[in-house]
């Protein structure tokens, strides 16, 4: 280290919070931005990754300064003054700055101001009587403070490095995994403070930064895992090792010509996860490391048993067919194909794990025809999960998740050899997935860029079937790139409470809970959209007319002299649903337009037309399903409700505090939460963020219940007491034991039975009462095993002194209920049984 601080030039690392208390400015061979979407939402993903494999939801804010450390590579630099010149590394630091000022932006959100100014020394400083952004580029201002803020943002006529700017700052929004935007955040903001860092190499001046930087990118690479499996490969294919290199060069010419130095790289990695390792996914790290490493050290995994022609072999009738495979869908992706339309679509979508998904199921022997049919089919299962989880507010629709859900189909892909075989396949799938129902619910939140896509379909959708050019992929706009869509979400009603007194909303907030219903929304021009959105909507009538077929259709002049869109709508029963709203656009109508945008999703999406066998029901040992996993990090509602602390039907509270506005939701089968309008959610924290119309909640903290005693219990507190009695431990052992789970079993009517109770004894005990008695006892571990393990008559012995316990205790502020509780056998005892049946049928539902 010595001899290199005497030449000028120093080595150190630093964390990002010691990097980016800092200015650095970039040289105008510096000035682009480059990156794509695909590399800012695999930092992203890394990030996310390497965090959460540490983070518990029991672990304080100090315990990531234990977390395993993150390390993003060398940068150049050299001194300008108080500030230093970024010579190399700008594509990162940038990113990195993007990622920060969205995670400031979330903190503010939920209210965690500490933190937020926190990141928000990272991202800028005040000097010299001004703020400086950490990378300090004036044409970024304009555009970084948008972002800072929170406001909308138009790129057009800016240079490419800002467009692309903003660009990958919504990818950051979309790409962050919900996990991260719930209670953990703050500590996620930390770790990557303190636990991730760079190397800084520093250099005396301009023109060694410079000379640095060369060496670098261009002088002496480094042999690469491809060049060194090319070398191991060849060396052992005896005597037609020259032949093979012209063959390799070939293929490496036809990967390269997509303008991406990584390609052939990606190809290798996608081709051995796909077909040879561990079907799990763990070995990826090590493939994504050195895959020429793990080929070497083991060779008959992939059919190399014997030198000369095995290798050959391999070379010639798997890696370069399969190249081409790879090809094509890497020219699929980039602009639509037909019979290929759905690998555009998953592009479209961030889900870049569908070429290891397909990858596995062909061949490399595979007729074109086959090839293409299996690449549809799954391509096709991958988008139908997209757009299940957007319909039903399953936050699991980044790239991460994708990859889970990739990894849990990996082994029966693999086994499925013919095209029947994988229909048959995704046809029990599918059969598996929830409904399109939410549909009719679905509003518009902290999910844009999913209610677009959806919109963007079903409005190709009407077009393509009425004889009209499929503009689906100019609808949708690629999303990859740096291109963005001209097209934009429409409202219905303008954003003027005023304008919609007399269409059945009581108030502001009933108002913007409906104007961000599916059922009013539009998919427009972006010029369009911009010009007359604030307009009455019988002054915007005229204008949908003139505009696609779905938003014409609210026009009663849609529906003259239009052979085509008439024959559509026969065909396929749609008379009903597709009516005019010539006058005023109420409630009823939105409702109305939802159930439309239902249908026609089903329509779309309708697993036959997608090329599966559907399967009605789904019968135990009817055919091999892979087995689903959790598609969330850490504890999910649905833990707490097989541990018995949750039940179905609870009420949960939740307040604004700096408005003081609160929300009621209910937690549903399988741990979804209900909110006040109807819409369904996979998490508290997608609830959270969507009544209050955030990017993020911490959910665990926001929501409440009320128990016996009256006191609000967060559902923090329920999973802190959940952990430390061990009891999601029990549940998750008696899941994996158990393998199948105990029959369903009707859950009671708990409203009927307390009504016919309290005829009988005259008494006005309501479920809200009696609900939260009936889970105490549940919580206990060995009233859970009872359930379990016994009959409902043995299940008595543990359950009824528990509760009645808990009656009693409950009652001391209500002295006629309890002497009745306690004079009267015949009361104590019915109420007694209600509970009972109710506790072990939901403790065996569990």
């Amino acid at each position: 280290m010595a001899d290199i601080i005497q030449q000028g030039v120093q080595g150190r690392d630093h964390t990002v919070r010691e990097l980016f208390g800092k200015q650095y400015v970039l040289e105008y061979y510096q000035r682009e931005y480059t990156w794509e979407r695909r590399h800012v939402v695999e930092l992203v993903n890394d990030l996310a990754s390497a965090f959460l494999r540490d983070w518990q939801p029991d672990h304080d804010r100090l315990q990531y300064v234990n977390y395993r450390p993150y390390f993003l590579g060398p940068f150049v630099c050299h001194p300008t003054g108080v500030k230093k010149n970024l010579v190399d590394g700008q594509q990162r630091f940038t990113t990195l700055h993007l990622l920060l000022i969205h995670i400031e932006r979330l903190l503010i959100e939920q209210g965690d101001i500490d933190t937020a100014n926190m990141v928000g020394g990272l991202i800028r400083r005040y000097a010299g009587g001004q703020h400086h952004y950490t990378i300090d580029v004036e044409e970024r201002r304009e555009c970084l403070e948008a972002l800072r803020a929170g406001r909308d943002y138009d790129p057009t006529g800016t240079t490419v490095s800002v467009q692309n700017l903003w660009h990958r700052a919504q990818d950051i929004a979309g790409a962050l995994p919900e996990a991260l935007r719930d209670e953990c955040l703050p500590i996620f903001a930390d770790w990557l403070a303190d636990r991730v860092s760079f190397v800084e190499i520093s250099a005396a001046d301009r023109d060694l930064g410079w000379e640095i930087f060369e060496t670098m990118n261009d002088r002496g690479a480094r042999l690469t895992s491809l060049d060194l499996l090319k070398s191991f490969l060849l060396s052992r294919a005896g005597r037609e090792q020259a032949q093979l290199d012209v063959v390799w060069r070939k293929m490496l010419s036809d990967l390269s010509e997509f303008d991406d130095r990584q390609v052939p790289t990606d190809f290798f990695e996608t081709l051995l996860l796909a077909r040879y390792a561990a079907a799990d996914g763990s070995e990826s790290e090590e493939i994504s490391r050195a895959f020429h490493e793990w080929v070497r050290k083991s060779p008959d995994r992939v059919g190399l048993k014997f030198q000369g022609q095995d290798y050959c072999d391999f070379v010639r009738n798997v890696v370069v067919p399969s190249s081409g495979q790879y090809c094509q869908l890497l020219k699929a992706a980039k602009s639509r194909k037909l019979g290929l339309e759905e690998v555009f679509y998953n592009a479209a979508n961030g889900i870049d794990a569908q070429y290891l998904l397909i990858m596995a199921a062909v061949r490399e022997d595979d007729a074109q025809n086959d090839f293409q049919q299996k690449a549809k089919l799954l391509a096709s299962y991958l988008d139908l999960v997209f757009i299940v989880r957007t319909v039903n507010n399953d936050g699991a629709v980044q790239s991460q998740d994708f990859l889970t859900e990739v990894y849990r189909l990996l082994p029966v892909v693999r086994e499925a050899s013919s095209v029947d075989e994988l229909r048959k396949l995704l046809g029990r799938e599918a059969a598996a997935l929830p409904s399109f129902s939410a549909v009719r619910k679905l509003s518009l939140h902290n999910n844009r860029r999913q209610i677009r896509y959806l919109l963007a379909r079903i409005t190709a959708f009407v077009e393509a079937e009425c004889g009209r050019p499929d503009l689906a992929d100019a609808y949708i706009g690629r999303g990859i790139d740096g291109l963005e869509t001209p097209w934009e979400i429409e409202h219905i009603w303008a954003n003027k409470y005023s304008l919609h007194i007399q269409t059945g909303v009581a108030n502001e907030r009933d108002f913007q809970a409906a104007r961000n219903r599916v059922g009013a929304l539009l998919l427009l021009d972006k010029s369009d959209n911009a010009s007359f959105g604030a307009d009455r909507y019988v002054d915007k009538l005229p204008i949908y007319f003139s505009q696609n077929l779905l938003a014409a259709s609210l026009n009663p002049a849609c529906y003259k002299r239009k052979p085509k869109f008439r024959k559509f709508r026969e065909k396929y029963g749609l008379e009903e649903l597709f009516s005019p709203f010539p006058g005023n656009f109420d409630t009823h109508a939105i409702d109305s337009r939802a159930e439309l945008y239902q249908r026609l999703s089903e329509l779309i999406w309708d697993a036959e037309s997608l090329g599966f066998l559907k399967v009605k029901t789904l019968q135990q040992g009817a055919g091999k399903t892979a087995q689903r996993r959790k598609t969330h990090y850490g504890i999910q509602v649905s833990d707490l409700m097989r541990s018995g602390l949750v039940t179905e039907g609870t009420t949960l509270h939740g307040e604004l505090k700096r408005t003081g506005q609160k929300f009621r939701a209910t937690v549903q089968p399988k741990g979804r939460i209900r909110v006040e309008s109807g819409e369904e959610f996979g998490s508290l924290s997608g609830a959270g963020a969507a009544v209050q119309g955030l990017g993020s909640c911490a959910g665990w903290d926001f929501w409440h219940i009320i128990d016996a005693q009256g006191e609000r219990v967060s559902m923090a507190s329920i999973r802190k007491i959940a952990i430390a009695q061990g009891l999601l431990e029990q549940t998750e052992k008696s899941s994996r034991e158990g393998g199948q789970s105990l029959p369903v079993e009707p859950l009671p009517d708990l409203g009927s039975q307390l009504e016919t109770f309290n005829q009988k004894h005259e008494t006005v005990l309501i479920e809200a009462d009696l609900a939260p008695l009936i889970r105490l006892p549940m919580a206990s571990a060995k009233i859970k095993a009872a359930a379990h393990r016994t009959d409902l008559e043995n299940f008595a012995d543990v359950f009824d002194r528990a509760f009645q316990a808990g009656v009693e205790d409950w009652a001391m502020a209500n002295p006629a209920f309890l002497k009745k509780f306690m004079d009267e056998e015949e009361f104590r005892s019915e109420l007694t049984g209600i509970s009972r049946s109710y506790a072990y049928v939901l403790l065996r539902r569990g």
